[in-house]
């Protein structure tokens, strides 16, 4: 589920009673496991990084996180607390606290990384087996539940997505996103009803011209990951599928890949 966690990086107890203590925790952490980073100069990054806004997630989470210009690796890891004020949008302690230090050279990388940890927030019942975790071993075993055998050969699979529910767009792009290195792109649209309008055979059934939200998501993902994307995706949408319509089809040829 969260392809570069360290099992040496996975701490059940601490000891920090706020945030600013869990940070100086993370920072010692990974100073121990990295030597192009000082302490120091990982607990200023992930400092500055909060400044900007709170990496608390709500939901029990939160992802404090930074970036190095020499780094060529990332150090992905989790401190369970019993919790702690990490200033989360729901004003809720956190209780899981993630931590990705990597390259700034690897950015698809790093929205990769954060985006497949922001989905533990959506499933309750993974959330409240975490939180009671005993050991590293337990935590390591249920982020790495989803995780299937490499196969020689990989199949791709498209994922176009038709989302006109404004309120579940950026759940569905984070789904998206945390199983893609790249290649995926957001399109702004408009409704059919738009254009009818302008028809004169169908100009009486739409009056209403304004612009209504429309966007279309093309992402390519790994197909042994399309049923659990298409779960995760059904967990966030309307209980009626209203505004939401998912197609998904198997790729012949592949070549490139785009940024973020």
């Amino acid at each position: 589920m969260i392809k570069l966690l360290n099992k040496d990086l996975i701490r059940v107890g601490s000891k920090s009673k706020n945030k600013d203590e869990i940070l100086n925790e993370i920072s010692e952490m990974v100073s121990q496991k990295c030597s192009d980073i000082k302490k120091e100069e990982i607990l200023k990054a992930l400092q500055e990084r909060e400044k900007l806004s709170s990496t608390g997630l709500g939901n029990s989470i939160a992802i404090p996180h930074c970036a190095f210009d020499k780094l060529n690796t990332f150090f992905v890891g989790l401190i369970v607390t019993q919790g702690v004020d990490f200033d989360s949008i729901d004003g809720q302690p956190a209780k899981l606290i993630f931590f990705s230090i990597g390259s700034k050279q690897q950015q698809n990388q790093h929205i990769s990384t954060l985006t497949s940890i922001s989905k533990v927030a959506m499933d309750s019942e993974l959330l409240d087996k975490l939180i009671n975790v005993k050991n590293s071993d337990e935590v390591y075993a249920l982020l790495h539940r989803d995780d299937s055998p490499v196969e020689v050969e990989k199949k791709k699979c498209q994922f176009i997505i038709h989302i006109q529910d404004e309120e579940v767009f950026q759940d569905i792009l984070e789904i998206l996103s945390a199983d893609v290195e790249g290649s995926i792109s957001v399109i702004e649209a408009q409704t059919a009803g738009y254009y009818l309008h302008k028809l004169p055979l169908f100009s009486s059934f739409w009056n209403d011209v304004s612009d209504k939200f429309s966007r279309m998501i093309i992402a390519i993902i790994d197909k042994n990951l399309m049923n659990e994307t298409i779960r995760r995706i059904n967990m966030v949408r309307d209980d009626n599928k209203n505004g939401v319509l998912i197609t998904v089809n198997d790729l012949l040829y592949i070549d490139g890949s785009l940024e973020y």
